[in-house]
């Protein structure tokens, strides 16, 4: 693992690079993508924003207008590829030519080992993606502005729910609070992000609430949405990844899922929990992720996916073991 300070060298000695975040990207992967890159440019420096997924449609940050979508054609060439807020195979179509680069650099807060990268640098005790931007864009000694404080403070509000999750602590206040400084709208920021919606989306929340099924007395709890159920509300499956905070909101929930069918036969597992290490229950199904939010990629029949997920939650809440799975 690289330190901050050879991450920060890098980007002096370099001048050329392409920023890319991950798959379905959320707050904290598009604030760490718009800051550095924000921040790069502002030194002078070649960068281009790439990514696989289309964006939130409600988000109207700025800076969103220069990501570039592209798909399993993408190639970096000779330009140096930044990944941030995910390992580099998690940047969705785009991940081949990712991994392509002939120089890769890996920036992260999410817990896992080294991972894939000529340099990485991974803190899990960051709240977010973004504040580690944050402190490479302070040592670089960029000069902030509004555009860059704006992006920085989204990522952080989002990866902390708003201040409301355990990530939170006084640090990452101190620099929101700093970031308000530049002329930051959080009201805006804050409703962009958790209060608007489309009127399909409500509709298939209702739907997914309706049908939310519990276990062991309310501590596990979870809503399943197949990928017809999307079709029918009109919702694009890749935009929901959020549903699981409202799973999460049942008082007895010690753990909190969500099984969104993307396309057919493929299935996104979010994870929530308040003290319950489901970080470990997402590596157990290919995943990773925090201790208390996390997820997995998951192939196969829905139904089938989701009795084994939960059974095996449940088994994990009793004993706190996880067997391994039947191939």
């Amino acid at each position: 693992m690289n330190s901050l300070n050879e991450i920060v060298q890098y980007l002096k000695d370099r001048n050329d690079f392409i920023i890319v975040g991950h798959e379905g990207p959320d707050p904290d992967s598009l604030g760490s993508m718009l800051g550095l890159y924000f921040g790069l440019t502002k030194l002078g420096k070649h960068c281009r924003l790439v990514s696989a997924d289309p964006l939130p449609p409600y988000l109207t940050w700025p800076g969103l207008d220069k990501i570039e979508f592209q798909g399993e054609e993408f190639t970096p060439g000779d330009s140096c590829v930044i990944v941030v807020d995910c390992e580099p195979q998690r940047t969705g179509g785009i991940a081949g030519g990712v991994l392509q680069a002939k120089e890769l650099v890996n920036i992260d807060h999410h817990q896992r080992g080294r991972g894939v990268g000529d340099l990485v640098y991974v803190e899990p005790s960051e709240a977010a993606t973004s504040v580690i931007v944050y402190r490479i864009l302070r040592m670089l000694d960029v000069p902030f502005d509004q555009e860059i404080a704006s992006v920085i403070y989204a990522g952080i509000v989002g990866d902390t729910g708003g201040f409301r999750h355990a990530n939170t602590n006084g640090e990452v206040l101190r620099i929101a609070g700093e970031l308000l400084g530049y002329g930051v709208d959080p009201a805006r920021i804050a409703r962009e992000i958790f209060s608007k919606q489309p009127l399909g989306f409500l509709q298939l929340l209702g739907f997914a609430l309706s049908n939310m099924q519990t276990a062991q007395d309310g501590r596990i709890v979870w809503m399943a949405v197949r990928h017809k159920d999307f079709l029918r509300y009109g919702v694009d499956p890749e935009m929901t990844d959020h549903l699981v905070s409202f799973a999460r909101m049942l008082d007895s929930a010690e753990i909190a899922m969500v099984f969104r069918e993307v396309s057919p036969g493929l299935i996104r597992l979010g994870l929530r929990a308040n003290e319950v290490d489901v970080g470990s229950l997402a590596r157990h199904f290919g995943g990773g992720g925090h201790k208390l939010a996390s997820g997995a990629t998951l192939s196969g029949d829905f139904q089938e996916i989701v009795a084994e997920v939960t059974s095996t939650a449940q088994r994990f809440l009793q004993t706190g073991e996880l067997h391994e799975r039947d191939s």
